[in-house]
């Protein structure tokens, strides 16, 4: 990737830098206060990937309501994922191997951005909407690891 088209997409995801910084560090806080590690922060951040759904499991962690009912409960809060994820459908295709990540990384912010913004001149659409993705799910997993710090 050309260090101009990194740049373009960066300045694209600032508002979600901002965002995110602080609701993540809110989320590490609230994890380490329920009795949880920066380690739990670190790994919900990368593997969950889920803001609101995260919240919701730190209270249902912090009950006793067992690792089940969190993950269906995340889940449940964030099953709209689906529903516009489904508009994603004919853009994404023949992406390959970033596909999968591009699924999972899909977040409120992310899809407002590959959905309204044009990649930059000589960047493929599939290539602008992996590293919107990467750079946003970045920006959670520092924010909540700093949080927990």
């Amino acid at each position: 990737m050309r260090k101009r088209h990194l740049k373009a997409v960066f300045l694209d995801t600032v508002p979600v830098l901002t965002g995110y910084l602080f609701l993540g560090m809110g989320f590490g806080i609230l994890l380490t206060e329920n009795g949880y590690g920066v380690l739990w922060a670190l790994a919900m951040s990368i593997f969950v990937f889920a803001g609101s759904g995260q919240y919701l499991a730190v209270s249902l962690l912090a009950n006793s309501s067992g690792l089940l009912s969190a993950a269906i409960a995340t889940l449940l809060v964030n099953a709209r994922h689906l529903f516009y994820g489904i508009s994603l459908l004919e853009k994404y295709k023949g992406a390959g191997k970033k596909k999968p990540y591009l699924i999972f990384a899909l977040t409120d912010e992310t899809y407002s951005l590959v959905t309204q913004n044009e990649p930059p001149e000589g960047m493929s659409r599939h290539s602008y909407c992996f590293t919107v993705s990467m750079l946003d799910h970045i920006y959670w997993i520092t924010g909540c690891t700093l949080g927990a710090l």
